[in-house]
Order: C-alpha cells, then structure tokens, then sequence
C-alpha cells in the first residue's frame, strides 16, 4: 500500500498532472531507478523467480501473445501507459479498441462511454479530444484485475499520474518508433456500429502508419470488415464471434477475412473447427482465455494465437521467459498492490 511505498519519488502529483503521461513516467522511472534494489524486494510486485525459473513449455512457443487491451491485468487499459509495458514484457501484438471524439479523432477506449474506466462520465462521441485529455485513464484500474471493474473500496494507484485516453495515431507512431526490425503488431477493434466514419478514420490511419502488413482490423460488425475491404482490399481483418464460431467460416471465407477471433468459450471451439478454419486458409485467434488452465486448453486446440489480460501468463506457457516484474516501474513506485501472474 501507499503508507509502505520503499520507493521515495520526487514527483507531486500536480507536476504529473501538468507534465502528461510521459513526465509521470519520466519522474517515477527516476525514483524507481534510484531505489534499485529495494524496487525488487517489493512483495508481490515481482513474479517468484520459481513462477518461470525453468522453461518448461506446455504450449508452443510460436503461438501469438497478443496483451487484450495492452494487457489490463497489469497497467490500465486501452493506454500507452498498458502497450508500452506489454512490449517491455514482451507480447507480440497490441489488442486494442477504437471510437471517434467528437470532432473526429480516433481513440483506443473500449467502452462507449468514459464511467467504467476514467474520472469522466457520458459517451466519448461528445467529448472533444482536447476536453478529452482531461480525463484520467488510471482512475479505476485496480491491480490485478482482469478488465477495469470500478470499485471504490479498492486500490487505484495510478490516479493523479497523467494517464490519459490515447489518439490511436499514438499507438501506432510508438510501434513504428521501436524501429525496423521490430514484428510487433496491432490488433484495432472497430466498435460502433455507426462504422462509416470511424473505418475511414482508421483505414486512413493504418494506411499513413507503415505498419500496414502488421495490423489487424477486428469487428463482431461483419459490415464493418467488408467496409474495410472495400477501402482497402490489402488490410487484413478479422471476425470477432461470441456464442459459437462454424457459422461464420463461411462469412470469413467470402469476405477474404484473414482471421477468425472466437470466444474462447464459444461451445464449438474445438480442433475441428480450428483444422476446418485452416484448411480455408484462416488463422484463428481466440479472445481473453485468462487463467493457466483456460489458456492452456484454448492454445491445445492448434488455434494460431491468443488475446490474454494476462500475457505474461502466455508467455510462460510457452516458455518464453516473461520478466520478473510484470507491473510498469510507476505502478510500484505508486505503492501497487501485487498482481498474480495468471488469473485465478
């Protein structure tokens, strides 16, 4: 807790605030960095090194990490606060969501409106995105849990620290800035159903980035992706399904949708189902399998990859070392309590 930080950070929360996000990081990486040793004692803050000592592989280990909304079991999500510590941990691929402001700039934030995980309330669409980055993204983000579920009586150590509601052209620019031999990829979720606008914001975008050949366009809107394909037929897609996915192999399969994003609990994801999406030349990535069991089980399937609050949970599985501390320095600067490596 905050009344036994190990960690003395020269930072007021008023400077974070005035500073953005990248000072908050700047300012608390300097304490952390200060504090060294004492940062690596901190209990719960970092995995046992017996938790992934040995690199025992119970999955493949080419299977695709992709941290569900920058992995918000361990940093806010949908932030560069999240994305920026899904790559220092090493997942693949950036899960991510977007809606338009109201004068039109695309954002990463999964709900339609801001009450579930900022200080703000009513629906992003009405928002600016100058008045916008007033709101605080690390408001309700409790340590540990799977996706942001406000609760008062909880920790929120990150409230104060100038986590902000990102531009998606932030996420995209940070990829690209980590150079050209970096294969990291971005898996962008369009979720109004009013798509016209936001698809053109995003095709637009993805087109201006570089990063084409490594984006993934996600939808449950199937006219969404075969908007996508009309603007550019070169963006690869995917269908997300809930409930059950054979029915929409065919959908995928007249489209030329590259990918097929089940529920990971959808009652016909089987080897079968995953052979006969291949065999289409599909690749299949289920959606938030969290616990070891649950992952373990999905990746046993032969599916392609998975999207995890819990990526570092994936990693292991693989026998991809993930690092020992799984919280961003400023989450155990800020006093975090511990998170788990896998969900409950």
């Amino acid at each position: 807790t905050r009344s036994h930080d190990p960690v003395n950070v020269e930072c007021s929360r008023q400077e974070v605030a005035s500073g953005g996000e990248d000072a908050a990081m700047t300012q608390i990486s300097r304490g952390v960095a200060i504090a060294g040793a004492v940062v690596a004692t901190v209990i719960g803050a970092v995995v046992p090194a017996s938790a992934h000592a040995a690199r025992t592989s119970v999955l493949p280990s080419t299977l695709v990490v992709s941290a569900h909304r920058g992995g918000s079991a361990y940093a806010p999500e949908d932030t560069m606060y999240a994305y920026r510590n899904a790559v220092r941990i090493g997942a693949d691929q950036m899960e991510t969501d977007s809606w338009l402001t109201a004068d039109g700039v695309l954002v990463l934030i999964h709900d339609s409106t801001l009450d579930r995980t900022t200080s703000c309330t009513g629906s992003v669409s009405s928002y600016t995105f100058a008045r916008l980055r007033k709101c605080d993204a690390g408001w309700w983000w409790t340590p540990g849990q799977s996706t942001t579920s406000p609760d008062p009586k909880a920790q929120h150590p990150l409230r104060g620290l100038g986590i902000r509601v990102p531009a998606a052209r932030e996420l995209f620019g940070y990829i690209k800035s980590l150079g050209r031999s970096d294969r990291h990829t971005i898996n962008i979720e369009i979720k109004d159903e009013n798509f016209v606008k936001p698809t053109q914001a995003l095709v637009s975008l993805i087109e201006a980035s570089g990063l084409k050949n490594r984006t993934i366009v996600q939808s449950f809107y199937p006219p969404a992706l075969d908007y996508v394909k009309t603007l550019d037929s070169t963006i690869s897609t995917a269908l997300l399904t809930e409930g059950s996915t054979s029915p929409y192999l065919a959908y995928s399969l007249a489209g030329d949708h590259q990918w097929i994003s089940p529920g990971s609990t959808d009652v016909d994801l089987s080897t079968t189902t995953v052979s006969a999406a291949h065999a289409a030349g599909k690749k299949v990535i289920p959606w938030t399998p969290d616990t070891k069991s649950d992952l373990t089980a999905a990746g046993l399937k032969g599916v392609d990859g998975l999207i995890t609050n819990y990526p570092a949970c994936l990693l292991a599985l693989e026998g991809r070392r993930p690092p020992a501390r799984l919280l961003p320095a400023a989450s155990i600067a800020a006093g975090s309590d511990p998170v788990p490596l896998c969900a409950a």
